[in-house]
């Protein structure tokens, strides 16, 4: 379980992630960074009552959590479903749920991918057909998101892993 200040640091990255992946889709490096030693942090801040075994083993669940969402993510981008920034988001998302919260974090990150990857098919469906169109002053971003979804479609998925995350502390 986190430490309720470490959650409160992880809510900065989290937020740059969901802006630069949503506008860029790029995930910064410095945010998985802090998410990372969020995570760790909170790990060793088990509780204010914790004895050193117990910080050990809230340490070694971290880690075994964030080996495994390390190979899931690794494996996904080396076959090309997923970008590598995806891959060490998840990485840090496990480091801070630990194995206890893998299961939350998983179902909640399939929840959200699935329905942001319906949303994009939706509005994919609309721009092509011209039915969803922007005035001439509409933020630069929009435009972009409008011509990805014209072009070929990409998913911001570290908006789901994000969400997952949030499911999982």
């Amino acid at each position: 379980m986190m430490a309720p200040w470490t959650a409160l640091l992880a809510m900065v990255p989290l937020a740059a992630v969901c802006a630069a992946d949503l506008r860029h889709r790029i995930i910064p490096d410095w945010c998985v960074a802090a998410l990372a030693i969020t995570g760790l942090l909170g790990a060793l801040s088990a509780g204010p009552s914790a004895s050193p075994a117990a910080a050990a083993m809230a340490l070694q669940s971290a880690l075994v959590a964030g080996g495994i969402c390390a190979l899931i993510g690794g494996g996904l981008s080396a076959i090309g479903l997923w970008g590598w920034g995806d891959a060490k988001l998840l990485a840090a998302a496990g480091l801070i749920t630990g194995v206890a919260g893998m299961p939350r974090l998983f179902v909640g990150m399939a929840l959200a991918g699935g329905g942001l990857a319906l949303l994009l098919l939706v509005l994919r469906w609309f721009v092509r057909r011209g039915r969803l169109r922007l005035k001439p002053d509409a933020p630069r971003w929009l435009r972009a998101e409008r011509r990805r979804l014209r072009l070929a479609p990409s998913v911001p998925y570290g908006l789901a892993i994000v969400a997952g995350l949030i499911a999982g502390i």
